[in-house]
């Protein structure tokens, strides 16, 4: 008689989730005296959904103010929860104050590079990123310091223009506010920061 043998399939293995982010500054130059340099900056948020850029591509995460709506994650079951969140510099905007083209470079600032004012004056260490703790009495809903952790979140400075922030946190996780900050190396390391931006992991849909 003959026999047969069966194996069980092996179980697929999962993908984390990819988004990237294209960040644009566009610099606001409020004073010029290199004694006294006060520059500001706009940012235009974009996603990239480019072949395996994006993956699985996934419409309306990203606002053009930055706000990564995670809620608006599709259901894919070859996908795990992770998420490995790529921010790119873009400094095609970035101009000296006549207009010229940027003198140096701007690239995403270095661990404990630069600080967050305080109202009272002072500021705290920061450098490229870092988590923001909820606070529904801010006027942002959110502290900008002290940086927080959170558990199963890690912020990368991996180049002078990409920041990863890898999210291993389950669904359903609290919201939470974050910030980046850029410098500019040809006025002295320049630094730059930005007000926290919202994100939750939310509820993926259906």
């Amino acid at each position: 008689m003959e026999q047969t043998q069966t194996t069980d399939s092996p179980t697929p293995t999962k993908k984390d989730r990819k988004i990237q982010i294209n960040c644009k500054p566009t610099l606001i130059w409020l004073n010029t005296d290199p004694n006294h340099l006060n520059i500001q900056a706009t940012m235009e948020f974009t996603q990239d959904d480019g072949v395996g850029v994006t993956d699985p591509p996934m419409g309306g995460v990203i606002s053009a103010l930055g706000k990564i709506d995670i809620s608006k994650m599709p259901k894919d079951d070859k996908y795990t929860d992770n998420i490995d969140i790529t921010i790119k510099l873009d400094d095609s905007n970035m101009k000296n104050a006549d207009g010229t083209k940027l003198t140096g470079k701007a690239r995403w600032a270095y661990d404990g590079e630069g600080s967050y004012p305080l109202p009272g004056g002072g500021g705290v260490p920061v450098g490229f990123g870092w988590f923001c703790a909820p606070n529904p009495a801010a006027p942002s809903g959110y502290d900008p310091v002290p940086p927080i952790a959170i558990p199963g979140m890690t912020f990368t400075r991996k180049s002078d223009n990409v920041l990863e922030i890898d999210d291993n946190t389950i669904l359903g996780t609290p919201e939470y506010g974050y910030c980046i900050a850029f410098a500019l190396d040809g006025y002295g390391g320049y630094y730059i920061s930005y007000d926290p931006l919202i994100t939750s992991k939310g509820t993926r849909q259906a």
